[in-house]
C-alpha cells in the first residue's frame, strides 16, 4: 500500500494536486476560520457602571438646536412605539440596550507611508494590510452586528497633502474596504459616522490645512457636531484645529464650544465626548493593564502631530461639555484612565490596522442604556476591548508553506532526474526481469564516459598522423588512393576536429575559453538534475496558489 501511495506521488500532477490542496487548507484556516473565531471570542460587555444626571438649572436656548437631532431624525432602528413601550406608570423611560463599535486609526497605507520604499513591496504592503482590514471588519459587523459605528480619524495616511486627484483614490479604497458592501445597512450620518478628522486627514495645530479640512467636511461630514441618540448625547468635537493659535484655524471650533457648552447650559442627558487627540492627563498615570507599551508618553509630538491636547485647553473642554465617557485615537494603543475632575473616564481605542506599531489591534466596544425619569437621567454601561486576529502568523505559515512546497517539487524532480536515464520501456523484454542489472550496467557505462572521451581522442590524433604518412607514401609512389578502412577513419574525425579547433581559437582569443567551459558544465548540470522542469512547474504552481487566494479568498470578502 506504502508503494502504492509513493508511486502515485511520483506523478507531478498529483503533487501539484496536494500541494494546492495544502494551500487551500491554510488559507481557510488563516483568512477565515481563525479571523471568525478571533472575533467570535469578543462578546457585548453587560452593563454594570452607571452615572446619575441630574440638571438643577432650566435648559439654555441654545441648547434646543442639538435636540433636533433626535433618534426620529436620524433613522434610529428604535421606533416612538417601542419607547412608549418602555415606560413605566411612574413616567420614567428607558431606553433600549445600544451596541456601539469604535473603530480607530485604519491609516491606509499610501504612496507617502514608507518613502523609498520599492513599489512592488509597497503594493504588495497595500494589499496585505487592506485584506487584513476588510476581512477582519467584516467578521466584527457579521458577528457581533453593532447598532452604531463611530470612527475615531486618521482614515487616510496622508490625505492632509494629497492632492484632490489622489485623495479620491484613496478615499474609494476606504469605502470598499469599509462601507460599500453594508450601506445598506448602515448609513452615513444615521448609524455610521466618519465626520472625525484625525491629524492625517487635515493636520494638528497651526499646522491644519484649511483647504483639507474642507474636503474631508464634504466628504466625510462636518467635524464639530452633537447628536442625542437613545437619550445619549455625542458630542464630536474637532480638538485638532482648537489647538491652533490662530484665529481662522480654531475659530469654528471654538464657536462650537462657547454656543453648545457655554453659560447657562446645562447637561440634561450623559455626554459622550469624541476627540482623535487624548486629552492631556498626568505623565505617571497608570493606563491599565490592556497596554502594550509600558508608558504613555502625554508631552511626544512631531510632524503635524502631538500625544495629547495642551493642559490648558484640556481643562476647558472638561469644564464646558462635562463628558461622561471620551473616546479618543491616535495614540494606536489601549489606554483607560479617569482624569483628574474624577467625573470623566477617557478610553483611548487601538488602531484596527495592523501596521501601527502594535501586536495586536483591537476595537472598543460600548453597550450602553439610558433611562429618563423627570430630568433625570441615568447612563448604565459597560465598555470592554476586542482584540483582533494576531497579525503576521499567516505570512509566517505562507513561507513555511511555499519552502515545504518549492523542497517537494525540486525532490520530485531531482527523483525523476535520477531514474529517467535507466528506465526502459516495459514493452522491452529486459524491463522486467533484468532491468536492475541493466542499469547497473549502464550507470558503469556512463562512469567510464570520461575514459572513452579520452581515448576517442587519441584516436583522432592516431588517424591525423596515419593520414600524414599514408598521404606522404602515395606521393613517392604516384597512387592517391586510400584503404576503405582508412577512409571511414578520417572522413568524420577530420572534420570534427577542424571545427573544434577554430571554435577553441575563436573562444581563446576573446578570453572565452573558461566561460565556456563552465557555461557548458553549467547546463550539463541543469540538465542532469532536471531543473528546468524543477523552475517551469515552480512558476505555474505559484500562478495557481495565488489565483485559489485571489479569486476564493480576496474577491469573496
Amino acid at each position: 500500500m506504502a508503494r502504492l501511495y509513493i508511486g502515485k506521488l511520483r506523478s507531478m500532477h498529483s503533487l501539484t494536486i496536494l500541494i494546492l490542496i495544502a494551500w487551500l487548507i491554510a488559507f481557510t484556516l488563516h483568512e477565515r476560520y481563525l479571523t471568525r473565531s478571533t472575533i467570535r471570542k469578543c462578546s457585548w460587555p453587560p452593563l454594570k457602571e452607571s452615572k446619575v444626571v441630574n440638571p438643577n438649572r432650566v435648559v439654555s436656548p441654545k441648547l434646543d438646536l442639538r435636540n433636533e437631532i433626535t433618534n426620529k431624525d436620524e433613522g434610529s432602528t428604535t421606533s416612538d412605539d417601542e419607547r412608549n413601550k418602555q415606560s413605566n406608570e411612574d413616567g420614567e423611560v428607558a431606553f433600549s440596550n445600544m451596541k456601539i463599535l469604535f473603530i480607530a486609526d485604519p491609516q491606509l497605507i499610501d504612496n507617502h507611508t514608507y518613502p523609498g520604499r520599492n513599489q512592488l513591496l509597497l503594493k504588495l504592503s497595500q494589499h496585505t494590510v487592506d485584506v487584513y482590514l476588510k476581512k477582519n471588519y467584516y467578521y466584527l459587523i457579521n458577528e457581533l452586528q453593532p447598532d452604531y459605528i463611530f470612527w475615531l480619524g486618521d482614515y487616510l495616511d496622508n490625505g492632509r497633502s494629497s492632492t484632490d486627484e489622489y485623495f479620491y483614490t484613496q478615499l474609494s479604497r476606504f469605502n470598499k474596504i469599509f462601507y460599500n458592501r453594508f450601506k445598506k445597512t448602515y448609513k452615513r450620518n444615521v448609524n455610521f459616522f466618519v465626520n472625525l478628522a484625525g491629524n492625517h486627514d487635515i493636520g494638528f495645530g497651526d499646522e491644519v490645512k484649511l483647504d483639507s479640512r474642507e474636503r474631508f467636511e464634504k466628504e466625510f461630514g462636518a467635524i464639530n457636531h452633537y447628536r442625542v441618540l437613545d437619550g445619549l448625547g455625542f458630542i464630536t468635537f474637532d480638538t485638532l484645529s482648537f489647538s491652533s493659535t490662530h484665529s481662522n484655524i480654531n475659530r469654528e471650533s471654538r464657536d462650537f464650544l462657547d454656543n453648545y457648552f457655554n453659560g447657562g447650559a446645562v447637561k440634561d442627558v450623559p455626554r459622550i465626548l469624541l476627540s482623535h487627540v487624548p486629552l492631556y492627563r498626568d505623565p505617571n498615570i497608570n493606563c491599565g493593564p490592556i497596554r502594550e507599551n509600558p508608558k504613555f508618553n502625554v508631552h511626544g509630538g512631531g510632524y503635524q502631530y502631538k500625544n495629547t491636547i495642551d493642559e490648558a485647553l484640556t481643562e476647558e473642554i472638561l469644564t464646558k461639555i462635562q463628558p461622561d465617557l471620551i473616546f479618543a485615537g491616535d495614540d494606536h494603543d489601549y489606554c483607560d484612565i479617569i482624569h483628574s475632575n474624577g467625573a470623566s473616564r477617557e478610553i483611548t481605542v487601538k488602531s484596527i490596522s495592523m501596521a501601527m506599531g502594535i501586536k495586536i489591534p483591537a476595537v472598543q466596544l460600548l453597550s450602553v442604556s439610558i433611562s429618563q425619569k423627570g430630568h433625570e437621567s441615568t447612563l448604565t454601561y459597560g465598555t470592554d476591548v476586542c482584540h483582533l486576529q494576531t497579525p503576521y502568523e499567516n505570512i509566517f505559515s505562507y513561507v513555511i508553506l511555499a519552502i515545504v512546497s518549492g523542497l517537494l517539487v525540486l525532490f520530485s524532480n531531482l527523483k525523476q532526474a535520477g531514474t529517467a536515464r535507466f528506465q526502459y520501456s516495459a514493452v522491452l523484454p529486459l524491463a522486467n526481469s533484468n532491468s536492475t542489472k541493466l542499469r547497473n550496467f549502464l550507470r558503469e557505462q556512463e562512469e567510464g564516459e570520461n575514459e572513452e572521451e579520452d581515448e576517442e581522442e587519441e584516436e583522432d590524433m592516431s588517424s591525423t598522423s596515419f593520414e600524414n604518412n599514408l598521404t606522404s607514401h602515395n606521393r613517392k609512389t604516384g597512387s592517391f588512393s586510400l584503404p576503405s578502412t582508412a577512409s571511414k577513419l578520417l572522413h568524420i574525425p577530420n572534420y570534427t576536429f577542424t571545427s573544434s579547433v577554430n571554435n577553441s581559437s575563436f573562444l581563446t582569443k576573446v578570453g572565452g575559453g573558461w566561460i565556456s567551459n563552465k557555461l557548458s558544465e553549467f547546463t550539463k548540470f541543469f540538465r542532469k538534475w532536471n531543473l528546468g522542469n524543477f523552475f517551469k512547474q515552480s512558476i505555474i504552481l505559484a500562478i495557481l496558489v495565488i489565483s485559489v487566494y485571489y479569486f476564493l479568498f480576496c474577491l469573496t470578502l
